[in-house]
């Protein structure tokens, strides 16, 4: 099919965006800043600090119902469900290091238009179950599978994927090997690649000085609270969505920031991109500093047998756009809308 491209650029007005924020924890499934992994091993959380005064996903004040299922790979799958049982069927996948939160301002808005909303939290994240895997790597492939058997246990048919970041990379995956029950895949804050990344490789081995980066951390498992400060810092207006973000990072288990960013430094989708046949959205805050424009360009390049392509860009929206502010959540929210079908 003949690739369309639509381009359209919404200014907005907003302060300094954040850096990048790209993730545990019912009593039965995870312990807070412990998590018992299906190995027996006990990972640390990944940082000490003041006590909060409530768990972190209780910062979300919003009517979605929990659910868990059982993966084949050994991973306990939470997820979240919201909106008409028989809309048409949205699915949020969060970016690296975060939960259900990342959507707590997006997924209500989608409901109330009619839409079917899940969000599921990745392995490792929110009150999904940590596994220990080979060679301390979580794979997009990893993750990408365990959608798929999510998606197949749940039978939702031809679902609209929408991803955050790692989530947009696992959108490609899932709509490149099941053309079949994809609708159309949102892709927020995205490129073609994650390896060869300056933010990843930043976060994985420091800049030398100030910060160690994550493999500097091995012998005492925990990050420094001034990293995850920065890594969840956001221009949200919300200050419980703030506190939320942060506090879920900081039990984040240091093993998980570990095998998370292993599998993002050598995770490469350019070859690819060719086999995505649905319709793709794309949606890029100009203040992204972890996927650049030259990212975009290169994606957009890259999809050449996609039914139609759209290219949204929001000026100065960082790389958590769709959490800058209430009113890009709900102006997202809208192209997410506008774009499913």
């Amino acid at each position: 099919m003949n690739k369309k491209v639509f381009i359209v650029t919404i200014a907005v007005l907003l302060c300094a965006a954040s850096l990048a924020g790209c993730g545990q924890s019912d009593a039965d499934v995870n312990t807070g800043n412990s998590v018992i992994a299906d190995s027996g091993d006990e990972i640390s959380g990944s940082a000490s600090a003041e006590v909060a005064d409530k768990e972190w996903w209780e910062y979300a004040n919003v009517g979605w119902e929990q659910h868990y299922l059982d993966l084949s790979t050994g991973v306990k799958l939470s997820y979240l469900t919201l909106g008409n049982e028989d809309g048409i069927p949205v699915i949020l996948i969060h970016g690296a290091s975060d939960s259900r939160l990342s959507w707590a301002q997006v997924a209500p808005i989608l409901a109330d238009k009619g839409y079917r909303v899940y969000i599921p939290e990745l392995r490792g994240h929110g009150k999904s179950s940590v596994i220990v895997p080979q060679n301390e790597v979580y794979t997009v492939e990893d993750y990408t599978d365990d959608i798929r058997e999510f998606i197949e246990a749940e039978g939702i048919q031809n679902p609209n994927i929408v991803g955050h970041s790692l989530g947009t990379l696992i959108a490609q995956r899932l709509a490149a090997e099941n053309p079949d029950n994809i609708a159309s895949i949102t892709l927020i804050a995205t490129g073609a690649k994650s390896t060869g990344n300056e933010t990843i490789d930043w976060v994985l081995n420091g800049d030398g000085e100030e910060f160690l980066g994550v493999k500097g951390y091995s012998d005492t498992k925990t990050l420094p609270d001034d990293f995850l400060k920065i890594w969840t810092e956001t221009t949200n207006e919300d200050d419980d969505f703030r506190k939320g973000i942060y506090e879920h990072a900081k039990q984040l288990p240091y093993d998980v920031w570990l095998y998370l960013f292993n599998g993002l430094a050598q995770f490469d989708n350019t070859d690819g991109l060719a086999d995505i046949k649905a319709p793709v959205q794309i949606i890029w805050g100009t203040g992204d500093t972890l996927f650049t424009e030259d990212d975009q360009k290169e994606l957009i390049d890259g999809l050449v047998n996609a039914d139609d392509v759209r290219y949204e860009t929001i000026d100065n929206a960082s790389h958590n756009v769709h959490w800058d502010s209430k009113e890009i959540a709900s102006h997202v929210s809208d192209l997410i809308a506008d774009y499913a079908r």
